[in-house]
């Protein structure tokens, strides 16, 4: 078995075994008894739940629609279903490293880190985009986080004008992106784009659902997506535990909402992530074990298997 399949295996199976877990500490974390004293409908919480696990299908067609369109759709949606589970459960963002065993075989290390990097600084810049215009519309005032968002704003539009002008002038890596740079990669951002507005609508039913007005949770929802995927750029504690919590609590007590209902939203919040990514995350890397991985356990053990007959011959022979 090549070298490179028992790494993928290795990682796979070391993956697994950490995502328990940490999964099991996570949850520890998030207090959800405190949940089951809210007046919450659990029946909009679980439709936040499925609106949380679509935006990843929709995430995933900016490959197989956008920037890869050989990839098929369920290996795109393993390679971000998967990667956002391990990051609920794994501290630094571990999983967005995690996603590089789940490509397809045959491609090379230098088109797996396009795939990974690319995507990724599309989903940087839809973040961007919309918690600019989040804001003003939230009606959130809160000065510390205004001063970040304008901060990562100019340095956001400083990277991209040097980008475009190493882009125009620095020729190897014009002929390095030269397989990117078409209508394809415009498409992925348009996919990446939506997801986000998607995951956005969740955030929004998941606010209805803790028992907010329709109206005003609209308010509150653009607050809480900006504030908290603005903290959520710090690599830290699985899943952002404790930043997530601190970011909605900064968000909503902007708007006038004390600091004991936002905590409880935030749980409410939070929960539906990990109710929408863990099991998504779990079924995908199940299934994954039934396609290159589960072949390749299968080809490991009719190996070990070999040798352990060729062995019992010699040892008979002698």
């Amino acid at each position: 078995m090549p070298t490179k399949t028992k790494l993928k295996l290795f990682i796979g199976i070391i993956m697994t075994v950490v995502i328990i877990y940490y999964s099991i500490e996570a949850l520890k974390s998030l207090h959800v008894s405190v949940l089951f004293q809210a007046d919450i409908n659990w029946g909009l919480a679980l439709v936040s739940v499925a609106i949380f696990a679509y935006a990843n299908y929709i995430r995933g067609l900016a490959y197989t629609r956008g920037i890869d369109r050989d990839m098929d759709r369920m290996t795109a949606l393993q390679i971000v279903g998967i990667g956002h589970a391990a990051n609920m459960v794994l501290p630094f963002h571990v999983g967005e490293g995690l996603r590089a065993a789940f490509f397809p075989k045959g491609y090379s290390a230098i088109k797996i880190t396009n795939l990974l990097v690319i995507p990724a600084m599309a989903d940087f810049a839809a973040i961007m985009i919309l918690s600019i215009a989040a804001v003003p519309f939230a009606g959130f005032k809160d000065q510390n986080l205004l001063n970040a968002l304008w901060i990562l704003t100019f340095l956001s539009i400083a990277a991209f004008i040097v980008f475009v002008i190493l882009i125009f002038f620095h020729s190897p890596l014009r002929s390095y992106l030269s397989d990117y740079l078409n209508v394809g990669t415009v498409k992925m951002m348009n996919w990446v784009l939506l997801s986000w507005v998607i995951l956005l609508v969740s955030t929004w039913i998941g606010l209805v659902a803790f028992g907010f007005p329709w109206v005003a949770s609209i308010r509150l929802s653009l607050a809480v997506f900006a504030a908290t995927n603005i903290i959520n750029f710090i690599p830290a504690t699985p899943g952002a535990i404790g930043l997530f919590q601190y970011g909605t609590i900064l968000a909503l007590g902007g708007l006038g909402i004390n600091p004991t209902t936002a905590l409880s939203a935030s749980l409410l919040l939070h929960l539906i992530q990990y109710a929408a990514l863990l099991p998504l995350g779990g079924y995908l890397y199940i299934r994954s074990l039934h396609g290159q991985y589960g072949e390749a356990l299968g080809n490991l053990w009719h190996t070990n298997r070999q040798k352990d007959t060729k062995s019992l011959k010699l040892k008979r022979t002698k």
